[in-house]
Order: structure tokens, then C-alpha cells, then sequence
């Protein structure tokens, strides 16, 4: 009987031993997690500690030097300094060291005063840009229906005294005739002259128009193009050429300039159209056999308003009736 006590002790024993273990094995598992989140934790606050905040451009100090380098953004820019540095061990404590090199507070000194002009002075200003382009194509529609710059002046004046009350921009309009005139030939002439330049080419073939005009004491040529477009047949002017001597030779030098500086090519000329002056048209020597000897299919475009001139005035030769006589006593 004894030793059944015995045996029975023992496996009480061993079964409270059991008992006892079952409940130890989740809390040593559950130690260890913690221990692993704790580690991890702290591996990504590390990570997170040596990479820019965007947080720091909020304060004021910083925001006006510090900027992200966004190729490695373990490192800073500064742009007083015009350097980067790393921020990859101390984060924000290096910049707070950068802050105290000799070099970088000599920088701000001359960047903060620089940044001020810099605002102030070169910033962007939208109404400005509404009112030029409003004095623009208000330039622009006097050249196409040929006001005068000086009615375009006083034309200005009635618009800041009619708009000076309910718009800033017509308030802000200044148009007199120096600054029409430089708008005229400095802005709008360059522009649409490269515009028929760039579809001329396009094109690859034109003809050429001139005749000689003056205004005052000066002789001008004016240079005009003909050619195929995608809306159909236009002309342009090209260059306005100054020069009295009107000799064949002259006309054609200036021509063949005028043609090669515009960028096109001699090639591309199909025909050419003026007066019918024995300058311009004779067929021994003159300005169409000069052009004619380098493009050997050129076409001679004489002058329509020329041809019904001369047809009408030979056609009053052969009139009964005197025309300016009838006129006067009607």
C-alpha cells in the first residue's frame, strides 16, 4: 500500500508540474514580442532621425536658407551657403551647428539684403503683364487699321480718363507715340515677320514683290513675299530696304540680300513682280535678267494696276470725245 502512495505522490507532482508550466510559455512569447517591437521601434526612430523634415521649413529662421536636397534626403541644402550637408547622424543639431560656421553668418549678411531687393524689386507682378499686353494689342489694331501714332496717343488719354475710376489697367495704359512706335518695330514687326518666315519655308517656293516709295527726303523698297500656305495664298512683308540708288544693278543686290538674310533660299523663287519700268522688266538689262540669270525658270509678274493704267489712258487716245473736257463741263 505504500508504495502505491508513493506513485501516486509522484504523478501528483508531475501533473502539477504540468499544470504549472502550461501558463509561463505565452508570457515568455509575449516578453519576447514587445522586445522585438521595442527594438524595431527604436531601428526605425533612428532611420527617421537622420532624414529632412519638411516640419523644419516652417520655422522662420530656418525656412529663408534651408532648403531639401532631394537627391539624398539624408543631407540639407543651404542656399546662402550655396552647399549641402549632412544631416544624417545629429538631424536637426547639425543644422543648428551649420548655423554657427563664421562663413554662414557672413553669408546671411549679404543673402538676407540680396533677398530683399530680389522680392521687392524683380517680382512678379500680374497686373503689370495685363497692361502690356493690353498697350499690345492696342498697338497692334492701330497698325493693322493705319492710325496714326499720334492717334493712338490721344485715343490713350480718353481711355485712362473714361476707365481711370473702374479699371486698373486702362488707368495703367500709357501709349504715347515714342512708345506706340517701339512697340511697332521692336515687338510686334520681329514677331509676325518670323511667323511669315517659318510658313514660307514650310512652303519652300515663293514669289517676290517690290516698288520703290517715298516718304520725305527718303526712298524705300518695300520687300514683299507671295506664297501657298495651309489657309490658302498670302503675302508678307519681309524687309523694308533704305536707299536712293535705284539702278537695276543696286535693286538686285539689295533684293538678293534682303532674300539670303530672311534665311530662304534662291532656289524657292518662282517668279517676281514690280512696275514695268525698263529698270524692273527690260529684257536686255535689268532687275527681272539679273534674277533670271540664276533661276533660270523665272516667271515676270508685271504690275496689274499698271496694265489697266496704260490700257485706259491708250484707250482715251482712241475716244472721238475728250474726256477731261466732258468732265469739267459736266
Amino acid at each position: 500500500m505504500d508504495s502505491e502512495i508513493i506513485i501516486e505522490d509522484d504523478n501528483d507532482d508531475n501533473d502539477n508540474n504540468h499544470e504549472e508550466s502550461i501558463p509561463t510559455t505565452p508570457v515568455l512569447k509575449s516578453n519576447e514580442n514587445k522586445n522585438v517591437k521595442a527594438a524595431s521601434n527604436t531601428c526605425e526612430k533612428k532611420k527617421k532621425k537622420g532624414v529632412f523634415n519638411l516640419q523644419w521649413l516652417l520655422d522662420s529662421q530656418l525656412g529663408s536658407f534651408l532648403r531639401e536636397y532631394k537627391p539624398d534626403s539624408t543631407k540639407a541644402l543651404c542656399i546662402a551657403c550655396n552647399e549641402k550637408f549632412s544631416i544624417h547622424y545629429g538631424g536637426k543639431n547639425d543644422i543648428d551647428r551649420h548655423i554657427k560656421l563664421k562663413r554662414h553668418i557672413h553669408n546671411m549678411k549679404s543673402f538676407s539684403i540680396n533677398r530683399q531687393l530680389i522680392t521687392s524689386t524683380m517680382k512678379p507682378n500680374k497686373e503689370s503683364e495685363e497692361v502690356a499686353a493690353a498697350e499690345g494689342t492696342f498697338v497692334y489694331h492701330g497698325v493693322k487699321h493705319g492710325h496714326s501714332y499720334s492717334s493712338q496717343q490721344c485715343t490713350t488719354n480718353v481711355i485712362k480718363t473714361i476707365f481711370s475710376s473702374c479699371s486698373a489697367i486702362g488707368k495703367s495704359m500709357s501709349c504715347g507715340r515714342t512708345k506706340c512706335s517701339s512697340i511697332a518695330l521692336n515687338v510686334l514687326a520681329p514677331y509676325f515677320t518670323q511667323q511669315i518666315l517659318i510658313e514660307v519655308k514650310e512652303a519652300c517656293f515663293f514669289s517676290i514683290m517690290f516698288d520703290a516709295s517715298n516718304k520725305g527726303n527718303t526712298k524705300l523698297f518695300p520687300v514683299c513675299v507671295q506664297y501657298f500656305s495651309k489657309f490658302g495664298v498670302k503675302k508678307g512683308i519681309i524687309d523694308l530696304i533704305d536707299d536712293a540708288d535705284e539702278s537695276a544693278t543696286n535693286t538686285f543686290e539689295n533684293l538678293e540680300a534682303a532674300i539670303k538674310k530672311s534665311g530662304l533660299s534662291l532656289e524657292g523663287l518662282t517668279s517676281i513682280g514690280a512696275d514695268n519700268t525698263n529698270v524692273n522688266m527690260d529684257n536686255t538689262h535689268s532687275v527681272y535678267t539679273l534674277f533670271h540669270d540664276q533661276v533660270e525658270n523665272l516667271f515676270k509678274g508685271n504690275c496689274y494696276c499698271h496694265i489697266l493704267h496704260n490700257g485706259v489712258k491708250w484707250g482715251h487716245q482712241q475716244l472721238t470725245v475728250d474726256v477731261e473736257k466732258f468732265l469739267m463741263m459736266a
